[in-house]
């Protein structure tokens, strides 16, 4: 029997139900509407994010000295009271050290409790009202121990080497061992980032590449996210990474940032234009400006339009599973954690009809295997839509959705289910969903209740077909 590859990789997605206004409110810079969300407290993982703001953009300027593997950065939010507050809270490492803070330019005297970070407001702010928010802080960031089971998610946020490098992977929270951040995926914003680091090495962060300058013996590189980014999907890696320029579908941007003892990969990274050509007859058109790819350190993760993958995940099957996650995560992902299903579902049902196509054996045929996989994954770490949190992003959120998206297809036939993935992406945009909300649409999309199809596959302890 053929066995597919166990990806134990890092799924995705974003934001918010009801989706990213379009318009600013009174008070708020237009300029930021994209990034306005509708926050929630997360039912998994509540001691990350703050539903009373709504961050709508970062401006991060970093600084990395890679001799040191110490961090210097100014952080400037704009932040907008989803209620009347009277201060503001988020997630930033205790490990760094705060220097000064300023609201509406106005120094304020932070606290800290833990990984919280307290600004107290001179005034209460007002639903929907703004505030710019500017912080300075230094010191040696230290990743976060988890708790969780899987190896890859033990330790989250950034991390360095004893060379000097540093890379930051973080889901579904960890951001804030970099920046000060609302850690959660219902919050997405735009985000403006420039990384200095000495010449010779090079900063890579999430977003279109902006170019680079150099003064003295430092080189700064800038990065902007134009369309709304979940806090999980933000990346920052440096390293002494050459880049390559590519072009994809319509002549869409690509960069590759690869060292020197990645070149060994460059055939498989180079076929990123291809991957996106098979995406986008699955999935329509590719949703960001510009795409992209860095070989870290170890892991693999989709951060937004810049996927990042070290060591064995630099492989075809494994790329396109994190491209998947461009549409199927970054542009429309779960409202909380509870649904990271809707992440890896999607993603892992591409990947394994990538390998179909490519590889003997028939769709049906590679769906068998997984379903064997599947019936052991639910059982060690339960059912994909009510999981045991120490077990996130385990194989069960993986399987169980990929053959629940398997049997709707049988039952309406490929041309219908692929009208409605690349219905679903195109009519969601940078909006964050959940079950109810996948349901309904699935339903209402095709035609047909597929209500008990859907939760039987989400819910049961034991697989839908014993």
């Amino acid at each position: 029997m053929r066995r597919l590859p166990l990806l134990v990789l890092v799924g995705a997605l974003t934001a918010t139900c009801c989706g990213t206004a379009s318009a600013a409110t009174p008070g708020e810079p237009a300029r930021y509407a994209k990034g306005r969300s509708q926050p929630v407290k997360d039912p998994v993982f509540p001691a990350y994010g703050n539903p009373s703001i709504d961050v709508l953009h970062y401006g991060l300027k970093l600084g990395w000295q890679p001799d040191r593997r110490s961090l210097t950065g100014t952080a400037a939010l704009t932040v907008r009271a989803v209620k009347p507050i009277k201060e503001i809270r988020l997630d930033f490492g205790r490990a760094l050290k705060i220097d000064h803070v300023t609201v509406a330019g106005k120094t304020a005297k932070p606290g800290r409790r833990g990984d919280d970070l307290t600004i107290p407001l001179r005034a209460t702010l007002a639903a929907n009202k703004s505030a710019r928010v500017v912080i300075r802080y230094h010191g040696v960031p230290k990743p976060h121990n988890s708790g969780q089971m899987r190896y890859d998610l033990a330790r989250l946020g950034l991390r360095s080497s004893a060379d000097g490098s540093a890379w930051a992977l973080q889901e579904p929270f960890g951001a804030f061992t970099w920046f000060p951040v609302n850690d959660h995926p219902s919050d997405e914003a735009l985000y403006d980032v420039a990384i200095t680091v000495p010449k010779g090495w090079a900063g890579v962060a999430h977003g279109t590449y902006g170019g680079k300058t150099e003064k003295g013996r430092k080189v700064t590189y800038r990065w902007k996210s134009t369309d709304p980014v979940a806090s999980y999907l933000t990346l920052f890696t440096v390293d002494k990474y050459r880049m390559h320029r590519a072009k994809g579908p319509r002549g869409l941007p690509i960069t590759y940032w690869v060292r020197r003892e990645d070149r060994h990969a460059l055939p498989v990274i180079r076929r990123m234009p291809e991957l996106l050509r098979w995406m986008e007859k699955k999935a329509g058109p590719y949703p960001f400006p510009s795409a992209g790819l860095v070989a870290t350190s170890d892991s693999g993760m989709e951060t937004q339009q810049m996927i990042a993958l070290g060591g064995d995940y630099l492989r075809p099957e494994v790329v396109l599973h994190e491209l998947a996650h461009h549409w199927f995560g970054n542009s429309v992902g779960p409202r909380t954690w509870k649904d990271v299903w809707l992440n890896e579902g999607f993603a892992m049902y591409f990947q394994i009809q990538w390998t179909a196509d490519h590889s003997p054996g028939s769709m049906d045929d590679h769906m068998d295997d997984l379903r064997l996989e599947e019936r052991f994954a639910r059982r060690l770490a339960g059912p994909p839509g009510d999981y045991r949190p120490e077990r996130f992003a385990d194989h069960n959120v993986y399987y169980g959705p990929a053959v629940m998206l398997h049997e709707i297809r049988r039952r309406i036939g490929d041309d219908r289910f692929f009208a409605m993935t690349r219905a679903w992406v195109q009519e969601h945009r940078n909006t964050g969903q959940d079950r109810a909300s996948f349901t309904a649409w699935v339903n209402e999309h095709t035609g047909e209740d597929f209500t008990e199809l859907i939760d039987a596959w989400l819910d049961s302890r034991t697989s839908p077909e014993d």
